[in-house]
């Protein structure tokens, strides 16, 4: 375990009972990518809205220092997180937009999926429309065929784990995409939606994990 890891996960531990401690370590964090998921966390457990926006705010700084678009967006999940927990949805739609333009221009349709898997997780308690239209976008890159012309393997395996939430965010695209997938998956993804008929949404779709590490 790196130091970086090390130090988010001690910001995890302690953000409950010491915010100011844990947002102080946080910002110590040198790899930016565990510099934003602890300013995330410390984030979610600010006792005041100006300290929370001020982390969030810096959590999505952060984010764009590594420049890939798909570790770009995949981190700033965090961030986007905090913003949906923390009610401001407005905002959230302003920043799934600019999310979006970014990861379309990731010309690799499985990076494309892994970094709206997790933009989806983080927008899933979002209004419908906003999460609606990152799971549009995430079924899309799933489905995407690799430059080679086969199959996008890797991208159905994350569509059929996501089914069942997806299915609670839109129903009707839920039942679309079992169409698209080969006839096993679209077997287990029929189980999984019947079988997951109960469970919360948040336990369906509960990346980014902003409550542990």
């Amino acid at each position: 375990m790196n130091t970086g890891t090390q130090l988010r996960n001690r910001v995890a531990a302690i953000a409950t009972t010491k915010p100011l401690e844990a947002l102080e370590l946080a910002k110590q964090i040198a790899d930016p990518w565990f510099r934003c998921q602890a300013l995330s966390i410390a984030a979610v457990h600010a006792r005041d809205q100006r300290t929370r926006n001020s982390a969030i705010d810096e959590a999505l700084r952060v984010a764009n220092e590594l420049r890939e678009p798909n570790r770009v967006v995949t981190v700033s999940s965090w961030p986007l997180k905090a913003l949906v927990l923390a009610g401001q949805m407005s905002r959230v739609s302003s920043e799934v937009e600019r999310l979006l333009r970014l990861i379309a221009t990731e010309p690799s349709p499985v990076r494309r999926a892994d970094a709206l898997r997790f933009l989806l997780g983080a927008v899933s308690p979002a209004l419908p429309p906003v999460a609606g239209r990152v799971a549009r976008e995430f079924a899309s890159a799933c489905l995407e065929p690799l430059a080679s012309g086969k199959r996008n393997a890797r991208g159905e395996s994350h569509l059929e784990t996501c089914l069942p939430g997806i299915a609670r965010i839109d129903p009707n695209l839920a039942q679309s995409l079992l169409a698209r997938l080969t006839p096993a998956r679209a077997d287990r993804a029929e189980r999984a939606l019947s079988a997951a008929r109960n469970v919360p949404l948040d336990e369906l779709l509960p990346w980014p994990n902003l409550g542990a590490a």
